[in-house]
């Protein structure tokens, strides 16, 4: 049972709050096929935003980072799509946990992350990685261990420039709230089975690749 589930919208009369809730679903149904629900007076958008929702202003915010996150590979200055797949690819990996994996697998595929990548963080095999995703990898747990040295941060500046070390610093971080915090809440995950498989399915064709931008918006 989810420990927490979205609250109906008439929760809230505080109109900020209102306001928030409003801003959530519509970002939210244009993304998924939310289902109108009745008791909610709202699409229900999920286990996850829909538990956040009980802080609507709070997920207003968490829902215009996400947006900031997702759109910044389409800035030739700031990082790359697969450059920020490859991060959700670390952290379950690190974190011992799929819970992103369902959506980010074939998201990763779909935007450029090798397959030989995401099968050498999830099954240990790093010494199949290439030179550039080594250093990426080290970049990102290096952040979230709070180790960046001199010559680690010198590096991904001079690879990315300025501003894309400092949003790829950000979707890092952000992406480990987001991990953390579906964790809190006990958000369902894909078992290792249901990923193994899917990735199976990837390698031998029989999973067909999405398209990763009907859902950067």
């Amino acid at each position: 049972m989810a420990r927490l589930t979205q609250p109906a919208r008439s929760t809230f009369t505080d109109a900020d709050d209102l306001a928030a809730y409003d801003a959530v679903i519509e970002r939210q149904s244009g993304l998924f096929a939310a289902p109108d629900d009745p008791d909610l007076g709202a699409p229900n958008v999920g286990e996850y935003w829909g538990a956040l929702l009980n802080s609507p202003r709070m997920t207003a915010i968490a829902a215009q980072m996400g947006n900031f996150v997702r759109t910044a590979g389409e800035h030739p200055d700031s990082y790359a799509h697969w450059e920020r797949e490859l991060v959700d690819q670390v952290l379950c990996a690190d974190f011992k946990t799929n819970i992103v994996l369902g959506l980010h697998v074939p998201d990763a595929v779909s935007a450029g992350v090798r397959l030989e990548a995401i099968e050498a963080l999830r099954y240990g095999h790093e010494e199949n990685l290439n030179d550039d995703e080594r250093l990426l990898v080290g970049y990102i747990r290096a952040v979230v261990t709070g180790t960046v040295d001199d010559q680690l941060f010198v590096a991904v500046r001079e690879r990315m420039g300025a501003r894309g070390l400092i949003d790829y610093t950000c979707f890092i971080m952000w992406l480990s709230w987001i991990i953390r915090f579906m964790q809190v809440l006990d958000t369902p995950s894909a078992s290792d089975e249901d990923i193994d498989a899917l990735i199976t399915g990837l390698r031998d064709g029989s999973v067909e690749v999405p398209n990763f931008r009907e859902r950067i918006g």
